[in-house]
């Protein structure tokens, strides 16, 4: 059985892990990239991402399912004009109790249960911040774009390199051009 979160709020930061891994959990809507503050902090302007939330079991597995479909800008490294980078996609999580579980998801990604539950009291499974991870792993590391050159021909004095036979004579030269 899955229930449905209300379709017009905002995607909560955490749901209540005993209650909804029992009956499922599903969320839908537009999520603003300034509500994923380490995330937007690599980014040089906010968008909003479809997204799809779901929290299901299936064969004795807990899994975490976000479906995304959006667009992220970042900084190209090398003319530090904006990129757009494309972040749709599956992200599936399974949520164990133990790695003696990892056997189960066949090489799926996981998170242990225990390490992720925050609150006092009520045990809350962070939904947001796990799908700002997926979506910060999946960020290029040095993102680019394709035809883009790097304009400097080089930076500062040429060295001109002496051929002698004191190793120390090289030396002495830098230290009159530096000083």
């Amino acid at each position: 059985m899955m229930t449905d979160y209300p379709e017009n709020s905002t995607m909560p930061a955490n749901i209540m892990f005993e209650k909804w891994a029992d009956i499922g959990f599903e969320w839908r809507g537009e999520l603003s990239t300034d509500e994923l503050s380490r995330l937007s902090a690599q980014l040089i302007q906010s968008s909003l991402l479809q997204v799809t939330c779901r929290l299901y079991r299936a064969e004795q597995v807990l899994w975490l399912q976000y479906q995304v479909d959006g667009e992220v800008q970042l900084a190209c490294q090398r003319c530090l004009e904006p990129q757009a980078d494309t972040v749709a996609g599956e992200y599936r999580l399974a949520l164990l109790w133990s790695e003696d579980d990892v056997a189960k998801i066949n090489g799926a990604e996981y998170v242990l249960v225990d390490e992720v539950l925050t609150g006092e009291g009520r045990r809350l499974l962070p939904i947001k911040d796990l799908l700002e991870d997926e979506l910060i792993l999946a960020l290029p590391l040095s993102p680019r774009h394709d035809d883009c050159e790097l304009y400097v021909d080089h930076v500062g004095e040429e060295i001109e390199e002496e051929v002698s036979d004191n190793p120390f004579a090289a030396l002495a030269a830098l230290k009159g051009r530096l000083s």
